[in-house]
């Protein structure tokens, strides 16, 4: 590899000065990077490859920095590295790099920096579970610098690594924390130098996925190894503390241009999210944990993120709560990932239950089982784990701890696997020893004939819906269950008494929790009403490609309330009353006859919006509304209330022609005018791809919709007979309150 003339100019200098002179006058580095401008041109030679319009600049310890993403990008540097070299950046991780859920042995590490091509180089590493240290090729073989403890996240940190001939030493804020002798010089490597990028990199489908989630900045190359005394010099000159909130934010600008990303439902900054748990209320201060992958849109070693709110409609996310770790040098009891669970608060702390997943039965943790952590941080942001307390000695399987308390008494329902279908193992805890005790029944009714065909349930709730009614809600999965098929994976419930410590279901068949599916794992917390709160996840319908495309995958629902209809029997799912205070003022729309005969268009919304329409005439509404209408025509989504016949039809068969999504396209269900009364009202929230749906404040559904044209904004209605009786549309602009 030629030598760049950046570099060729430096080893002049080096020949035409005396180094003590150099020295003396704090020599300039043979390179540096400030990452003040990360257009091409100011970056260059410095290469960094992203999957979007522009590299995330973000605020860093001298003026601006780079983002990394976690899975799309790196930065590369044509450099020839010597026998001697340092190098110092500064670096802040959000999380450590995802990798395949194997053992220890089988892990590939990502880099914080390295020059590596199989021969000779370096390479300083970093694992899944903050194990990092360096790798150096010499003349003689391969040496590795260990450091002892994991590498600081959510902090900013100045890395060094100084190679001489016969000696290399790895800093942190000027500390030295890892020092060997080397056998020969450094052999130096035939490749650039690359930031943020494995050597091995690790692929799930079309992903990879130990690239590192971070923050540089002050990227420095030295062509000699520096001593202790220079590399503290260095970091001398900036701020004993950088503030790394702002550093860590993904910046608007990253998915300034996609229009089918929600601007106002709850979720988390960028990446991959599942099911949320633990919502949990403390103080004035809303509380929800969700199952996440920190570094790409990908499913792999779940982390818990973190988010609060005062009022359920701005949400602040928060460093992550849990990550897998290990407990000894090749075994962790959470080790492959923390599954959902609970959070409950008693007695001034908090108490996080959930799913610990590992390779094997080691150190008294089962493989998958119950295992706790404790919080006694106000804001829940420091936990503290006590390790496994259930294993799955009476199922076959289970997962998603469940906690509820019955006077004095706390129960845990945990989503399982039994020898014939899905069903709950069902423990109580003890109080004067302190111990979960297994219990045999929870239900009247035995859970095969309640069973739908599933393998396992679940994320189970379980809540008094009134004063001598509760709700028991499933997320069945597997068996005859298919996320696209019939029956669909859904959320399913059974209202019934509780009596004595068991459940009497008043009917074995469980009844859907929405009309159609797409949204499920709800997870309840009471507001100050007294009613229950619910917030599930709205999940992706599109391929993992588009996912990997989009930068980020699932969203959680808007908050629900839930409350026992008339007929004692069915839950009733309406929009929070928080909701309202999202709407602006109403867009105006033509006048709507009281007899609609034929397509009308309404005002175009710019941004997301709740569409109101209210009947007048006997029999119901029998309309239809397409939504998110592109300016051609050609893409829009179709849903049909027909009041008449009580159905529901969802058709998705027009609603992107750019392909990529996935399910069924028609969807259609019969609608229970009986419990949930004709159809009056509806209410329909849009907000980028995300489509909520509530009949008569009763029933609901929620689901995708994926328009390539970006101003697929047009809405219309239309009767679905020769005629529809309305007595009003309304149409409410959405935006997030001022404080």
């Amino acid at each position: 590899m030629g030598m760049p003339v950046l570099h060729r100019l430096f080893g002049f200098l080096f020949l035409a000065f005396p180094a003590p002179l150099l020295v003396a006058a704090e020599e300039p580095p043979a390179y540096r990077q400030d990452f003040e401008r990360l257009d091409t041109e100011a970056l260059a030679p410095l290469r960094i490859h992203t999957q979007f319009s522009a590299p995330d600049s973000v605020p860093g310890v001298a003026g601006k920095a780079w983002r990394s993403d976690g899975f799309s990008s790196w930065a590369e540097l044509p450099y020839e590295t010597g026998e001697k070299f340092s190098l110092t950046v500064w670096l802040a991780l959000e999380s450590y790099p995802s990798d395949l859920e194997v053992p220890v042995s089988e892990l590939s590490p990502s880099a914080i920096v390295h020059q590596w091509d199989g021969r000779g180089g370096f390479n300083i590493h970093v694992d899944t579970f903050g194990r990092w240290g360096a790798r150096l090729q010499t003349e003689s073989g391969e040496t590795d610098l260990v450091v002892e403890t994991p590498f600081p996240l959510y902090r900013w940190v100045q890395l060094a690594l100084s190679v001489n001939e016969r000696e290399a030493a790895l800093y942190l804020d000027g500390e030295m924390v890892a020092r060997e002798v080397l056998p020969a010089p450094l052999r130096p490597a035939d490749a650039p130098i690359r930031l943020a990028r494995a050597v091995d990199e690790a692929e799930i489908l079309n992903f990879t996925v130990n690239r590192l989630n971070g923050v540089f900045d002050e990227l420095r190359l030295y062509r000699r190894g520096l001593p202790a005394a220079e590399i503290q010099a260095i970091r001398r000159r900036y701020p004993d503390t950088v503030p790394v909130e702002p550093s860590l934010a993904v910046p608007e600008s990253r998915f300034a241009g996609d229009h089918l990303r929600p601007r106002l439902h709850a979720m988390p900054p960028a990446n991959w999210t599942n099911e949320p748990h633990g919502l949990v209320k403390v103080g004035d201060l809303w509380h929800l944990f969700y199952q996440r992958t920190p570094n790409g849109p990908y499913k792999t070693q779940m982390h818990w993120g973190h988010m609060v709110s005062r009022d359920l409609l701005r949400w602040e996310n928060l460093p992550d709560a849990l990550w897998p770790e290990l407990q000894d040098d090749e075994f962790g009891f959470d080790m492959k990932g923390i599954w959902s669970g609970d959070v409950i608060y008693e007695g001034g702390r908090a108490f996080a239950y959930y799913t610990s997943v590992n390779h094997g039965d080691r150190l008294g943790a089962a493989n998958p089982g119950v295992s706790m952590a404790v919080s006694e941080d106000p804001e829940l942001r420091h936990w503290r784990k006590l390790g496994p307390i259930i294993n799955t000695r009476y199922v076959r399987d289970f997962r998603d701890p469940y906690l509820f308390k019955d006077g004095d008494t706390w129960h845990m329902l945990i989503g399982a696997a039994q020898k014939d279908g899905g069903g709950l193992d069902y423990y109580i805890l003890e109080k004067e020893e302190n111990k979960w005790r297994h219990r045999r029944r929870f239900s009247s009714i035995p859970f095969h004939k309640m069973d739908i065909g599933s393998e396992i349930w679940e994320m189970p709730v379980f809540e008094p819906i009134s004063v001598d009614a509760h709700v028991l809600v499933v997320n069945p999965i597997g068996g005859r269950i298919s996320k696209y098929g019939e029956p669909a994976t859904r959320a399913v419930y059974w209202v019934g008494r509780w009596r004595n410590g068991l459940f009497h279901p008043y009917e074995s068949e469980p009844k859907n929790l929405d009309l159609l599916p797409g949204h499920l794992a709800p997870a309840v917390e009471r507001g100050e009403d007294g009613s229950l709160r619910a917030i599930g996840i709205v999940d992706e319908r599109r391929s993992p490609q588009a996912q990997e495309d989009a930068g980020w995958a699932h969203t959680f629902s808007f908050p629900r309330r839930w409350r026992l209809l008339e007929d004692g029997r069915t839950l009733g799912q309406s929009p929070a009353p928080e909701l309202v205070r999202l709407r602006g003022e109403p867009l105006d729309t033509p006048p709507v006859p009281a007899l609609l005969e034929k397509p009308l268009w309404l005002a175009e919304p710019d941004g997301a919006y709740e569409l109101v329409l209210e009947s007048s005439g006997a029999g119901g509404l029998a309309i239809g509304v397409d939504l998110l209408v592109s300016s051609a025509g050609g893409e829009y989504t179709r849903l049909m209330f027909d009041g008449e016949s009580d159905t529901v039809i969802l058709d998705k068969r027009n609603s992107w022609h750019g392909g990529g999504g996935e399910g069924p396209d028609l969807l259609q269900a019969a609608y229970d005018s009986a419990a949930f009364g004709e159809i009056r009202e509806l209410r329909v929230f849009v907000d980028g791809s995300v489509v909520e749906v509530f009949v008569n404040d009763s029933a609901a559904f929620s689901f995708r919709s994926y328009p390539e044209d970006p101003g697929a904004r047009g809405l219309r209605i239309f009767p679905l007979r020769k005629k529809a009786v309305l007595a009003g549309a309304t149409l409410w602009p959405l935006r997030i309150p001022a404080e």
